[in-house]
């Protein structure tokens, strides 16, 4: 009984100030989300503009584009839709509310036992944890398979080599993984089935511990904790459309990796592996490696810009530090030398990091 209360306890502890924001199109399966603890509030972003059907239960609270737009005033301008970057909303509201941890899951994703109290516990500090060293750590270790946004130019086996060693600090952000569906690129699925070989459906983790990542890792929205100080410079980045062609699946990668400079210029630790949620939805191929052309062709001049960029700013608070960031990045937007319809857009996620900005301001 004793050892009952004793992790009832740590439960509960592991849920206070805790909010999930989970940014919703279209009615989804209810029942995935049943590991989710009724004493957990739940933080829906509409992006169906009022077609969603009302939630089956009482914790959760919907935001259609009318309620977003009341509740940031001035700021709604920063917000975006029909995109994984509305869920940008959540994380605002989660903020201005106080919450201590803000949880980011997908719509189509399944929380197993336990999931919310991995999360929590992976956060804080720590002393001497394990760790991976590398130019670009892959949070995908089947072998011959990269996360979604790993750079194509590292996968090889010198450049995508790592080092297992210890860390010691803060962790401000635990990135749980994915099964069944891997968060993959587009095409790298569908060269895999042009081959005829299949996709494995687990993650292929080295081990039951979480790993805190010294080097550059594509920074997946979907299953993602992390402390309420970093809202303001955890920017999704929006949609954009360059000579017709959608540049999208960048949000949570593009916006994740100045995320990760800016910790990096802090000292504060990113951690990856556990927990596993199953990602139960394959998009449809086609749509995602024609949203993912251009990211592919424009990442390496947006990380180049992005690493000028930190440098050129002192170490701060996360809000001021990412606006100074912004008008950093904004200036160094003609530098890159990129053809003028890349700068274009370029400098469209540049003034759309402002408009973030001055939300915190």
């Amino acid at each position: 009984m004793l050892t009952e209360r004793r992790a009832a306890d740590r439960e509960q502890k592991a849920t206070r100030d805790v909010v999930v924001v989970i940014p919703i199109p279209n009615d989804p399966d209810w029942s995935i989300f049943d590991e989710i603890s009724e004493d957990v509030p739940i933080i829906v972003i509409d992006d169906s503009d009022g077609k969603l059907a009302p939630a089956p239960r009482a914790n959760v609270r919907f935001f259609d584009y009318a309620a977003q737009e009341r509740v940031m005033g001035r700021n709604y301008r920063a917000q975006s839709h029909k995109s994984a970057a509305t869920r940008n909303f959540g994380h605002y509201l989660a903020y201005q509310e106080g919450a201590d941890v803000i949880i980011a899951l997908d719509y189509d994703c399944r929380p197993r036992p336990g999931w919310l109290a991995r999360h929590t516990g992976a956060l804080g500090a720590v002393s001497d944890a394990p760790a991976v060293s590398g130019a670009w750590i892959n949070s995908i270790e089947q072998p011959g398979f990269y996360a979604r946004g790993y750079p194509y130019e590292y996968r090889n086996e010198h450049a995508s080599a790592v080092t297992e060693t210890v860390a010691t600090g803060t962790v401000k952000v635990n990135m749980g993984v994915w099964e069944n569906v891997l968060d993959l690129n587009g095409v790298d699925k569908v060269q895999r089935d042009v081959a005829g070989e299949p996709v494995p459906t687990h993650p292929g983790l080295r081990g039951a511990q979480n790993y805190v990542a010294l080097g550059n890792i594509p920074v997946c929205g979907m299953n993602t904790a992390f402390t309420r100080d970093l809202v303001p410079a955890y920017f999704f980045l929006p949609d954009l459309w360059i000579d017709g062609w959608q540049l999208s699946r960048h949000d949570d990668i593009w916006g994740g990796y100045v995320l990760k400079r800016l910790m990096d210029k802090r000292g504060d630790l990113f951690r990856y592996g556990t927990p596993i949620v199953e990602h139960t939805r394959q998009s449809n191929l086609q749509r995602a490696m024609v949203f993912e052309q251009y990211m592919h062709l424009m990442a390496r001049q947006f990380f180049e810009l992005v690493d000028d960029s930190a440098a050129r700013i002192r170490t701060d608070a996360y809000a001021p530090m990412f606006g100074a960031f912004a008008e950093a990045y904004l200036g160094g937007v003609e530098r890159t030398g990129a053809p003028l319809h890349y700068q274009r857009a370029y400098r469209a996620l540049g003034e759309a990091m402002v408009r973030w900005a001055e939300c915190f301001r």
